[in-house]
């Protein structure tokens, strides 16, 4: 249940800073995820697919959903190097917490699943 209710708070964390200010392209003025458009909306459709597998603990999709998620946002991160805004930075991070906890949470099940059976 606990990780089942990180793993919802953070795709909804995820989803949340894809409407922050992601890149700064001009005096005071950001550009958000919906602005950027065509990759950016993996991005959501990433947060969405994160929080659905870890309400119903399919660990092995939460990874690639992370994986996915982690790759682009990097991708953004290193185009937009020295322009990044704090929503990018935020939505970094959280991927990378993201992957971790599906990580963390499926080798808990795997060992889990090894001890019943022995």
């Amino acid at each position: 249940m606990k990780g089942k209710a990180i793993g919802a708070a953070l795709g909804v964390a995820g989803m949340v800073l894809w409407f922050m200010p992601l890149v700064k392209v001009g005096f005071n003025v950001y550009v958000a995820g919906r602005q950027i458009g065509n990759i950016s909306y993996i991005l959501v459709v990433c947060s969405l697919a994160y929080t659905i597998a870890s309400f119903f603990e399919l660990h092995r999709l939460r990874v690639i959903a992370a994986t996915i998620s982690t790759a682009i946002s990097m991708l953004f991160l290193s185009e937009a190097w020295s322009n990044a805004a704090w929503g990018l930075y935020g939505l970094n991070i959280v991927s990378i917490a993201s992957w971790l906890a599906a990580v963390f949470d499926w080798d808990t099940g795997k060992q889990s699943a090894e001890d019943l059976q022995s």
